[in-house]
């Protein structure tokens, strides 16, 4: 038996290729709208920020810090604790969103 021959003739079921089709055009209406949803997103989030303003510091600026327990476990023990702690100075600006107290 292992060593017959593969038949080269495929049978083909119209069933499976009609299937196949639908399928196929399916994924292209859910493609469609997915591109949909994502250009709609885009201007969403342009008008949601567009009065926004983008925030600098430079060294030397003082920052006032407000700490949350979850963030900064070590400087906050429990919830009775002051959130907030002194002026810190920024000392180096390592990024657009991170400073270096």
């Amino acid at each position: 038996m292992d060593l017959l021959p593969i038949p080269t003739e495929s049978r083909v079921s119209f069933e499976d290729e009609t299937r196949a089709k639908e399928m196929k055009k399916l994924h292209e209406q859910i493609r469609g709208r997915i591109e949909k949803t994502n250009e709609a997103n885009k201007a969403n989030k342009a008008k949601a920020n567009k009065h926004r303003r983008q925030l600098e510091f430079k060294p030397r600026d003082l920052l006032w810090l407000h700490l949350r327990k979850e963030r900064f476990p070590s400087k906050r023990k429990n919830k009775l604790m002051a959130r907030s702690d002194h002026p810190s100075e920024v000392i180096e600006n390592v990024g657009s969103n991170a400073y270096k107290l």
